[in-house]
């Protein structure tokens, strides 16, 4: 009673004087450890100085200042407030000014892209450029929604601090928008290219103003369905326009293939009209991008973009000569099949040229970010590094999932569950990283990557790990692995469960060391092995049970919860053994399917029960009007101790119970910042304050922390989109 009244009046004086509880961010500096690339890069881009941006859907933007070799993230750190980066731009002659095009609206930095401000709106940029004779001027294509295809043209005259819209009738409607170029030599004159986004569709087609954005004509109509389009470097009038032929069907193309397409052309302006010659002959290839040489007037480059190979020709297009293709690239930790592909947000944005380096060619596709230096002659990865045979470190680039997070008994091993990604394990404490998937169980993936969303590591036995892995997509059937050799090797267990979505793996550390008692949840039901995950029989009809936790001090208490709340078993988790216990709040809703739900579900999101105080369990509820709660006597009675909506989960440390650590966030599956997002907050005093540990974190995202039980200063974090971290405290 003592203790509580001191945290009462320490909690007032805390409320009137933050400064005076330490409520100032802690120092610690929390550090970005992963194997490189991971979800859909949109878009990349490079500055007048070779500043390069690339933008994520899942973590706003990544910034590189020094070609590529490392990385940082701009997020809501720096002022962006929108996790989807779908558009980049530079001001050609201010390298200092960098413009962020995002699905709700245009942010400007005037130093470097060290901080951001919004400049436009609340809807969807997707491509952003100004006239390199008037940096001034500058355009941006404008959508009401990122879903719809009624692109418009904004345009700024105050080097991009105002805008408003110029396009009017002549630009047709029902275009999807994906780049903007400008003439070098006059502000005025404007193209738009138009075809296929991530989520809406329009024609592939090319678009002139030459009055500013106000009117607008059709380009090479004749010619079909324009691909790609580039102004020669040295001279405006001539215009290099690819068309599409039958291209490969990618599942997510939506323009109309056209047989008679996969050409080059070469277009002269002259007297007000265009004239058009063909260039390419028989390359066999329907989907070009060009790429005129800056430094060599004669000189072209086409990258065919179904089976990415290199062409060139140093006579301006009469003869052609084969250079490379990805299977002579390297493709970094994934294999050649998942390498070098295209952006979900149109094939025209995979690639973009570096104004710094006439030499070079950047790459971003739906999970990895590339680049060449020397012509295309070789391509390799922005995002990764092989540190030593088989092990990668990222540059700082990644786009990642999170969702399962683990060290074994001895902590010389961290195992990571993703979508897309799937199984990574480190062998070092993360400071390199090993490609875990089983070929025999990630389908298409090949064993290059994987779905996996729950991962536990054995409590005693160091090498012991079980983990789930999925085909093709996360909503496929998962199959439960287990190993025995720190995920070196895999073998299926799991006989008898159903085919589903699993989370909430756990596992009992007072069974008998080779028959574990595990428990997880399929599809938001409970079951339970005694068999050390060999098989599985189903205890409990949830109907939303997403989550499972084991008392360690009495392994007959077994807790799940999830969108149908709290629930709780004293006899060892057997069917009919389980109750609902737990306030009405600790109930939600599922919104939309649980896995990609971040706003829409409410419930249960973490069980931990405290590793020094018998009876005493904490659960973190997210959701509106709930929080974080704890009891004493094993969910007979409970304390609110956080009201934070966007509590994800909660740790406790082995050595301190008044030493507690949530994780906050907004973001599940992926984006969604909201400004209440907290990220990861820290209490000395059994969760009555508490202050931030967010130094590191660009994004306030924590979805799971995992504290070292060996060495208790040691926290790992799971945050979407940028991915998993860790940070050392001080004592």
């Amino acid at each position: 009673m003592l203790k509580v009244a001191k945290y009462v009046v320490f909690g007032f004086i805390c409320a009137l004087y933050p400064f005076f509880c330490g409520a100032e961010e802690l120092s610690a500096v929390w550090e970005r450890t992963n194997p490189g690339g991971g979800g859909a890069w949109d878009t990349i881009g490079a500055g007048p100085t070779g500043i390069i941006i690339a933008g994520s859907d899942l973590s706003g933007a990544y910034r590189s200042l020094d070609g590529g070799r490392t990385w940082d993230v701009i997020g809501a750190a720096r002022g962006l407030t929108v996790t989807d980066v779908c558009g980049v731009g530079f001001d050609p002659a201010d390298p200092s000014i960098i413009y962020l095009g995002t699905e709700e609206g245009l942010f400007r930095s005037a130093d470097s892209g060290e901080t951001f401000t919004q400049v436009l709106g609340h809807e969807y940029i997707t491509d952003i450029a100004f006239s390199p004779s008037d940096p001034q001027v500058g355009y941006a294509a404008h959508h009401s929604r990122y879903d719809l295809p009624d692109g418009t043209v904004y345009r700024s005259t105050d080097r991009g601090r105002t805008w408003r819209r110029v396009s009017g009738p002549s630009l047709p409607r029902g275009l999807h928008i994906l780049e903007l170029f400008a003439d070098p030599r006059n502000g005025k004159v404007v193209y738009a290219l138009t075809g296929e986004g991530r989520f809406a569709c329009g024609p592939a087609a090319l678009f002139v103003s030459r009055d500013g954005g106000a009117s607008w004509r059709r380009v090479g109509a004749e010619l079909g369905q324009i691909a790609h389009a580039v102004l020669d470097p040295r001279d405006p009038d001539v215009l290099y326009v690819t068309t599409y032929g039958d291209v490969w069907d990618s599942g997510y193309r939506c323009v109309h293939d056209d047989p008679r397409g996969g050409w080059l052309y070469r277009g002269r302006y002259t007297g007000g009209k265009w004239k058009w010659e063909r260039l390419t002959q028989d390359l066999g290839s329907r989907n070009l991008w060009v790429w005129p040489d800056a430094d060599d007037a004669h000189a072209l480059r086409v990258i065919d973009m179904d089976w990415p190979e290199i062409w060139e020709s140093t006579d301006g297009g009469r003869a052609w000569t084969w250079i490379g293709d990805k299977e002579e690239w390297d493709p970094g930790w994934t294999g050649v099949e998942f390498a070098y592909g295209t952006s979900f947000n149109g094939d025209s944005k995979t690639l973009a040229f570096d104004p710094s380096d006439p030499d070079a060619l950047l790459w971003a596709d739906s999970q990895f970010l590339w680049a060449t230096r020397d012509d295309g002659r070789t391509f390799g990865p922005l995002h990764t590094d092989e540190v030593s045979p088989g092990r990668w470190r990222s540059r700082g680039a990644d786009n990642i999932v999170t969702f399962g997070l683990a060290l074994s008994a001895d902590s010389t091993h961290v195992y990571l569950a993703m979508p897309d990604l799937g199984c990574f394990r480190s062998p070092d404490g993360g400071e390199s990283w090993v490609n875990c998937n089983d070929p025999r169980f990630v389908g298409t993936w090949d064993g290059y990557g994987g779905n996996s969303m729950t991962v536990a590591a054995d409590p005693t036995r160091p090498s012991v790990v079980w983990i789930t892995q999925a085909e093709d997509i996360v909503g496929s059937p998962h199959t439960l692995l287990r190993s025995t050799d720190y995920g070196a090797s895999w073998e299926a267990v799991g006989e008898g469960l159903p085919d589903g979505i699993p989370s909430g793996l756990s596992v009992d550390p007072g069974s008998p060391v080779h028959r574990r008692i595990l428990f997880i949840t399929v599809n938001g039901e409970v079951w339970r092995s005694g068999d050390d995950g060999d098989t599985f029989q189903l205890v409990l009809r949830c109907g939303g049970c997403r989550y499972t936790a084991v008392d360690p001090h009495d392994g007959s208490v077994i807790y799940a919860g999830g969108e149908a709340g709290l629930w709780r078993s004293l006899h060892g988790g057997y069917p009919g053994t389980w109750e609902r216990i737990g306030p009405p709040e600790m109930r939600g809703d599922l919104g939309n399917e649980f896995w990609e739900s971040f706003w829409a579900w409410a419930g249960v999101s973490s069980i931990k029960p405290d590793p020094l105080q018998p009876g005493s369990v904490y659960v973190a509820v997210f959701g509106e009007g709930r929080g974080l709660y704890r009891s004493r006597d094993r969910g007979n009675t409970w304390e609110k101790l956080s009201d934070d909506r966007f509590v994800r989960d909660v740790a406790i440390f082995p050595t301190d119970p008044d030493l507690i650590l949530v994780a906050t966030e907004s973001a599940l599956y992926s984006g969604g910042y909201h400004p209440a997002s907290r990220g990861v907050l820290l209490s000395r005093d059994g969760g009555y304050t508490w202050k931030p540990l967010n130094r590191g974190l660009e994004w306030p995202f924590a979805r799971a922390l995992v504290i070292d039980p060996n060495s208790p200063r040691t926290i790992w974090l799971a945050s979407p989109g940028t991915g998993y971290h860790r940070i050392t405290l001080e004592p």
